[in-house]
């Protein structure tokens, strides 16, 4: 990979240098050394503009991990440049949205999930979302698509405007798993997955489906405080605090919910 022109000195993120913020070496000081952490790879656009990208190691918690694991590798999104896999996409592109805008990806996240190493239990084993070609209606995808496990879908049906009052919700990859067209996966090997940030929650067109793109949701249901939320804020450089983030313009539902009105 080479390194943006407008950051010459940047860190290869498959390289093993790596990068701690102050707020996740102040989180060191004061945490046990059985607290699981894992690596974080990130690429970002600065205030100025300016490409940036570094690893970095965090606490292995739920809410860092599923804002990187949503889109599979060799994903294809369009671009102004045509169409592209995810991991060949950098911030400072310019990517087609589900309403056929185009908006320059801010921010890109990356993390490597695997197979339970031996010796390790109770730890839960990691679940992609295969969708095959037209699974969901004429190219719905357009080809097979392997989603990440926080990947969720845009999904509009009459139930989710009387539970929302919104025309269409995102939900779940996993919740449309029915072991025929759409089938869950546990990775047999290590596998990278993917996030894009915009300025907002946004839905991307991503093999012919719109998928959420970086949103944390509510700080109340995110489930961090104080140095927690410090450090998992640190992984987004491109947002100067959690307001920056904006609002959701679409709720989240789980297929139950909808499943209970039926």
């Amino acid at each position: 990979m080479e390194p943006s022109p407008s950051s010459p000195h940047a860190i290869d993120i498959y390289s093993q240098q790596i990068k701690q913020t102050p707020a996740q070496r102040q989180h060191a000081k004061t945490q046990s050394v059985d607290v699981a952490q894992r690596k974080y790879e990130v690429m970002y656009l600065d205030a100025q503009g300016r490409f940036n990208e570094f690893n970095t190691i965090a606490r292995a918690h739920p809410a860092f991990e599923d804002a990187f694991a949503a889109l599979g590798h060799s994903a294809i999104v369009q671009t102004q440049n045509g169409h592209m896999s995810v991991e060949d996409v950098l911030p400072g592109d310019e990517i087609r949205l589900s309403d056929g805008s185009y908006e320059v990806l801010q921010w890109r996240g990356r993390i490597t999930l695997g197979p339970t190493p031996a010796g390790v239990t109770n730890a839960k084993q990691p679940m992609m979302t295969r969708i095959t070609g037209d699974a969901l209606g004429d190219s719905r995808p357009a080809q097979d698509l392997v989603l990440g496990p926080s990947a969720r879908l845009l999904h509009r049906a009459t139930g989710i405007r009387k539970v929302t009052g919104a025309d269409a919700a995102f939900i779940p990859a996993a919740d449309f798993i029915d072991g025929n067209t759409v089938l869950g996966l546990q990775p047999a090997a290590p596998v990278s997955v993917f996030q894009f940030g915009f300025d907002t929650q946004r839905s991307l067109m991503v093999n012919g489906l719109e998928i959420e793109t970086l949103h944390p949701g509510s700080a109340f249901n995110l489930g961090l405080r104080g140095d927690a939320l410090r450090e998992y804020l640190s992984l987004f450089p491109h947002k100067r605090g959690f307001e920056d983030f904006g609002l959701m313009h679409h709720p989240r539902l789980r297929m139950r919910d909808l499943e209970l009105l039926s």
